[in-house]
């Protein structure tokens, strides 16, 4: 597998010393008050890099570069990345107003991170009303013309994934032991364990589990960064906006999924498992996986002791329904009986962008058949199709066994 992210991502996380810090704060911050005319962005830009948040920094500079007439005419991607995150109010107010002046699609969705930001932080229920209102009239413009969801192209065959070598999985799950956390396998790598006593021939990441309450943000981040073989990549905290007593939509930002790289090149996925009643949920920005809460007990991978789900009929029937039958094509957001969509308008904006996206065709007919079935699109007759931001039922608890579910089955893993 390729190892340069491995040592890019590691040169950007540091620790950078003083020098190389103000140099590179001075340069983005020109590069980005080039490109977006805008001195509260440069400042903002120019701020990360002198704090040594030279990942975040890079994010954001990129992200500009592809949103400027530059990276249009170039025919550069915008990344699936939400500028708006951590970005103080000054700065969010100088995004949308130079925002304001384009009106292509990739402007049009950036606009919509930012009005995510002000549904959830409205201090009020008149302020909050006009940004679900503000967005929603962007959002039906850019889909009024997308047709339902075809569950037969949601359901071709993926792409060739990057399956990884047995040896180098061994690697990353004996680097994992440097986490002074008790952690254990889950879903497609415990499935491995299970079924097959080894990681499964298509996979292409790991996948670990920590409770929450043994779980610590800032003691596991620099755990991480205390290894040579571990980077951080990103983390995805968990949001799902519920209706409060004083009509506003709010929620409490929960750790959830936390993405590492090991330096082989596996991607290594862990996921904060919260208590809830009978419970254990993980998830992300745009998922939740219900399970009824479990113990755990000891178990081998490729002769290596993990631990896992002491159940494990009872967990990988509430994942994947037949866990016993192997099935090669998969996807997260369909092929899992116990997930559910949170409400976080921001995930919205996400799997809009992918939906929007001509290429590739699978995945934006899976993000199609999500925004229909969770009830954000509708069609209107004449109108076309409408977006609506707050879905019927939203906030609703879900328990498990009631899940997306296309007309054909996307597969299991």
């Amino acid at each position: 597998m390729d190892t340069r992210r491995f040592r890019t991502l590691r040169a950007l996380r540091g620790p950078h010393g003083p020098l190389s810090r103000i140099a590179m704060a001075g340069l983005a911050g020109l590069a980005v008050a080039a490109l977006t005319g805008r001195a509260a962005l440069a400042r903002e830009v120019a701020g990360l890099f002198r704090r040594d948040r030279w990942v975040t920094g890079s994010h954001r500079l990129n992200w500009y570069l592809r949103h400027n007439a530059i990276g249009r005419v170039a025919g550069l991607q915008a990344p699936l990345f939400d500028p708006v995150t951590g970005m103080p109010p000054t700065a969010v107010d100088a995004l949308q107003d130079w925002l304001a002046k384009g009106h292509d699609p990739r402007h049009r969705l950036a606009r919509l991170n930012v009005l995510a930001h002000r549904i959830a932080t409205a201090p009020d229920t008149a302020t909050q009303a006009a940004a679900i209102a503000a967005f929603e009239d962007i959002a039906t413009a850019l889909v009024h013309d997308m047709p339902v969801a075809d569950p037969k192209a949601a359901a071709a065959p993926a792409g060739p994934a990057p399956a990884f070598g047995l040896s180098e999985a061994r690697a990353a799950l004996i680097a994992l032991r440097q986490i002074a956390m008790p952690w254990y396998v889950i879903s497609g790598t415990f499935l491995g364990a299970v079924r097959e006593g080894t990681f499964l021939a298509h996979d292409y990441d790991i996948d670990i589990g920590i409770h929450a309450e043994d779980f610590g943000d800032a003691a596991f981040r620099a755990q991480i960064a205390a290894t040579k073989d571990l980077v951080l990549v990103n983390t995805s905290p968990h949001r799902d906006l519920a209706l409060q007593p004083d009509g506003l939509w709010r929620d409490t930002p929960r750790p959830a999924l936390y993405r590492l790289l090991h330096a082989s090149g596996i991607g290594i996925d862990v996921f904060v498992h919260h208590r809830d009643g009978d419970l254990r949920w993980h998830g992300s920005a745009k998922h939740r996986w219900d399970n009824h809460d479990f113990a755990l007990a000891d178990y081998t991978i490729a002769d290596l002791p993990v631990r896992g789900p002491a159940d494990a009929d009872r967990y990988l029937t509430e994942n994947y329904g037949d866990w016993r039958t192997p099935v090669t094509r998969f996807n997260c957001s369909t092929g899992t009986p116990n997930v559910r969509f949170p409400f976080n308008p921001a995930a919205l904006v996400e799997h809009l962008r992918i939906a929007l996206r001509p290429h590739p065709a699978r995945e934006a007919q899976i993000a199609r058949l999500i925004l229909w079935q969770e009830g954000h699109l509708h069609q209107r007759g004449a109108e076309g199709t409408r977006l609506a931001v707050v879905p019927q039922g939203a906030g609703r608890r879900r328990r498990i066994g009631i899940a997306l579910r296309p007309p054909t089955p996307v597969g299991r893993r």
